[in-house]
């Protein structure tokens, strides 16, 4: 019987999209610059794979922190200081939360009914910002994230840290939602743990991804839980 639920924050209750391309052209708009599509285009390539390092323990986020900017405006032509426009986007982004289509319900729905833990990658003090304006930190028993549990997800040092710090769950009794394949659903499946993968891009796929679940809308949720 599933007790507990751990869910992921970006792209899965908060859409980091719309937020990082908020946060990018407030900071274009603050350094004077031309912003054009290719700028987020070109954001969303590298950060994704720069995250794809993180969970193989490849980069750590200091590292993607003082790269990431550098490496757009190096990829974009852009002779500027990419660490401190890296220091205004992530300033900006915690600024910003804006939830997915049917998050702030699906948080008060399960609420009521399980316990929820936020896992992520992120910055802890800006994910506990963003749910708070978001309306949905109050639904949140802890939020464990990388930079408190010194491992990322989806390592099982992670997982291992969420356990020890939730008194007597078991693997059976909890339950994992987020929208990446690799930090959420296989880590959540090599731990052990049943998984609920969320379609975000709605991406076409000829074979089904491992895991338990697969929702394309938040409120499909409601059917499995």
């Amino acid at each position: 019987m599933i007790t507990t639920v751990f869910l992921d924050v970006d792209n899965t209750l908060l859409d980091f999209h719309l937020c990082a391309l908020d946060s990018i052209k407030r900071g274009f708009d603050t350094w004077g610059m031309n912003y054009t599509d290719e700028v987020f285009s070109v954001f969303n390539e590298i950060n994704d794979s720069l995250w794809h390092k993180i969970e193989k323990c490849e980069m750590t986020r200091d590292e993607l922190f003082h790269t990431r900017w550098s490496l757009i405006f190096e990829r974009l032509g852009i002779e500027r200081e990419g660490y401190e426009f890296e220091k205004m986007f992530v300033s900006n982004l915690a600024e910003s939360a804006i939830p997915v289509e049917g998050a702030n319900d699906l948080v008060r729905y399960l609420a009521s009914k399980y316990d929820l833990y936020v896992t992520s990658n992120a910055i802890h003090r800006q994910q506990i910002v963003r749910l708070t304006a978001a309306g949905m930190y109050d639904y949140i028993k802890e939020i464990f994230t990388s930079e408190v549990l010194g491992f990322a997800k989806p390592t099982k040092e992670f997982f291992d840290e969420c356990f020890r710090r939730i008194p007597d769950v078991k693997k059976e009794n909890v339950i994992i939602i987020g929208d990446s394949l690799t930090a959420d659903i296989k880590g959540g499946v090599d731990y052990g743990i049943k998984t609920c993968w969320f379609n975000f891009k709605g991406e076409k796929y000829d074979e089904r991804p491992e895991g338990d679940y697969i929702v394309d809308r938040l409120c499909e949720i409601k059917d499995i839980l």
